[in-house]
């Protein structure tokens, strides 16, 4: 499995925030879900979520790396395994203040290589206006596409933070912050299958404080 703090060490400085307990280990008769939280100098926020569900045969992994300090997209990760199936989405989000396509385009040449595995077909979703043509999302057996699929990701990440790291530090952060939060917002606004769990679990206040200071870390 690629090693995503590794990766992220290899261009800034990293380092772990703290978790209140009672957000950084959750379970409720529906899934058991734990994070952890780090800070990266000089770029943002980037959350690691590990998830169960299905008694176990459902197990889940996410990343989100949420730029508050430079001018790049969302990056958002997530791995479901179930019962032989293995499902890769990389979804990239335009928050950017000014448009550019240098990290699209880099991100794009990678997706190509990986044309040959099966997509899967997310639908339509609120946010589709700011989801980037470089995002992917696979689905097939696990025997499959695993290796491929971590390989694709890791790729993704050593474009992602190499192109950051060449970029300058934002002018205005609280304009890029609120970029970001933006998204944020409209996932609590619209909900969807992850953000209904966790108001399920927790009510909308809770939700919008795990998801804006732990899970994104746009108030952090």
């Amino acid at each position: 499995m690629t090693d995503t703090l590794a990766i992220a060490k290899k261009y800034f400085n990293v380092s772990e925030c703290d978790v209140p307990a009672d957000f950084k280990s959750m379970k409720n008769a529906k899934m058991n879900t734990s994070i952890e939280q780090y800070n990266v100098e000089g770029l943002g926020n980037m959350t690691f979520q590990h998830a169960k569900a299905m008694f176990g045969l459902m197990k889940m992994e996410m990343m989100t790396i949420t730029p508050t300090e430079r001018d790049i997209p969302l990056f958002s990760f997530d791995i479901v395994d179930a019962m032989g199936n293995y499902t890769l989405i990389i979804e990239i989000y335009d928050v950017m203040l000014d448009k550019t396509d240098k990290i699209e385009l880099a991100l794009e040449d990678i997706k190509k290589d990986y044309s040959d595995l099966p997509d899967d077909d997310r639908g339509e979703h609120w946010y589709d206006n700011i989801k980037m043509a470089s995002s992917v999302s696979k689905k097939g057996k696990k025997k499959l596409l695993q290796d491929k699929c971590d390989e694709l990701y890791g790729r993704y990440l050593e474009a992602y933070f190499s192109l950051a790291k060449e970029m300058n530090e934002v002018a205005d952060k609280e304009a890029k912050r609120a970029a970001s939060d933006a998204y944020v917002q409209g996932l609590l606004d619209n909900g969807g299958p992850s953000t209904d769990i966790f108001v399920g679990m927790l009510g909308k206040e809770k939700t919008t404080e795990y998801f804006k200071k732990y899970i994104f870390g746009t108030e952090r």
